[in-house]
C-alpha cells in the first residue's frame, strides 16, 4: 500500500515535469544568434535592435559599467521574468513575445566618459531567432565620420546665418523712402522686366517674377503665395544656379537672403519676396533661381532663366 497522500504527490511531481519539459521544447524553436553591436561616435545615436523570445535569456555584454536612464514603467516590467543590470552585463529573460506596439526602448547610460555616452534598445521578437549573447562595442569616430559631420555642421550654420541676415534685412520702409535713403536708385533710373518663365513649386505657390535693374544693383521680386492647407512659411535662402551651354549647372552658385515684409507667411497669405545682389556679379547666360524656406523643404524654382 502507498502512504497517504503519496498519489497526489506523485501526480504534481508528475505534471511539473511536463511543464518544464514542454517549456524547454519550446524554447528550442528559436535558432540563438551570438553576435557583435559595434556603436560608432561618429553616425548619432541610433536605435538597435535586440531580438528576444520568452523563456530564453539574452545576454548583453557591456565595454563599461551602465545603470538603466530611467526607471522602466510597471507595464513593461510585467513582460519579463527577469531584467537586470549588473555591472558590465544586461540580462533579460521575457515571459512572453515582446508586443509589436506600445513597448518604449530601453536606454543604458553608460557610466565612464567614452562615446556613445548611451544605449538604445529596440525590444522586438521574431518567430525563429532570439539573440542569446550580444556583445557592445563602442568605437571612436574615424577621420570621415568627423569630416562629414564637419561638414554638416556648416551647412547648418549657413542656413541659420542665412535666416540671420533675412530678420536683419527687413525693408525699412513703403514706397520709395528706403530706396533713395539707401541711394539704390541711379540717375537713368530703375528698369523691369517681367518673366513669363512658369516656376515649379514645392508646397508653396509663384506669380508674377520681375527683374529689376538700376545703378549698382539688380533685384527679383516675386509673389508667393502659401496654400491653405500648408504650415506657415518662413523666407529663408535663394539661389543663383549658373547654367553651362548644355543646361547643366556649372557648380558655380550664388547664394543670397530671401526678403520679405513679413517675418512669415501665414497658410493661405500671400507676399512679396525680394532678392537682392550687386551689379558686380552681373547674371550669367543662364540660371536657375530656387527661393527656399529655412530648412530647404518648401520653395519654388525656375528651372532656367536668362539675362
Amino acid at each position: 500500500m502507498f502512504p497517504p497522500g503519496s498519489l497526489v504527490m506523485a501526480a504534481v511531481v508528475l505534471l511539473l515535469g511536463m511543464s518544464a519539459l514542454a517549456q524547454a521544447q519550446d524554447t528550442k524553436r528559436w535558432r540563438r544568434i551570438e553576435r557583435t553591436m559595434p556603436l560608432s561616435a561618429g553616425t548619432g545615436e541610433s536605435i538597435q535592435r535586440l531580438r528576444l523570445a520568452p523563456g530564453v535569456v539574452t545576454t548583453v555584454l557591456l565595454d563599461s559599467e551602465a545603470v538603466l536612464e530611467s526607471e522602466l514603467p510597471d507595464a513593461v516590467r510585467g513582460l519579463f521574468q527577469r531584467l537586470d543590470v549588473a555591472g558590465m552585463h544586461l540580462l533579460l529573460q521575457p515571459s512572453v513575445a515582446m508586443p509589436t506596439r506600445g513597448v518604449p526602448p530601453l536606454v543604458l547610460r553608460f557610466a565612464d566618459d567614452a562615446a556613445p555616452q548611451r544605449l538604445v534598445l529596440e525590444l522586438t521578437s521574431e518567430a525563429t531567432v532570439v539573440d542569446s549573447v550580444v556583445d557592445v562595442r563602442r568605437r571612436p569616430a574615424t577621420v570621415e565620420q568627423l569630416e562629414a559631420e564637419l561638414v554638416a555642421l556648416r551647412e547648418r550654420n549657413a542656413l541659420l546665418e542665412a535666416r540671420l541676415a533675412s530678420t536683419r534685412s527687413t525693408v525699412p520702409q513703403q514706397g520709395l523712402v528706403g530706396a533713395i535713403l539707401a541711394d539704390a536708385i541711379a540717375r537713368s533710373g530703375v528698369s523691369v522686366r517681367w518673366l513669363e518663365t512658369e516656376a515649379s513649386d514645392t508646397g508653396l505657390k509663384a506669380h508674377k517674377l520681375r527683374i529689376y535693374r538700376s545703378g549698382a544693383w539688380r533685384a527679383f521680386a516675386v509673389k508667393l503665395e502659401n496654400p491653405r492647407s500648408e504650415a506657415p512659411w518662413q523666407p529663408g535662402v535663394a539661389l543663383l544656379i549658373h547654367l553651362g551651354p548644355n543646361g547643366q549647372p556649372t557648380g558655380e552658385t550664388l547664394e543670397l537672403p530671401l526678403l520679405m515684409q513679413e517675418p512669415r507667411l501665414p497658410p493661405g497669405k500671400s507676399a512679396v519676396a525680394i532678392v537682392e545682389w550687386p551689379a558686380s556679379r552681373p547674371l550669367p547666360s543662364a540660371y536657375a533661381l530656387e527661393l527656399w524656406d529655412a530648412g530647404r523643404r518648401r520653395g519654388a524654382r525656375w528651372a532656367r532663366l536668362t539675362p
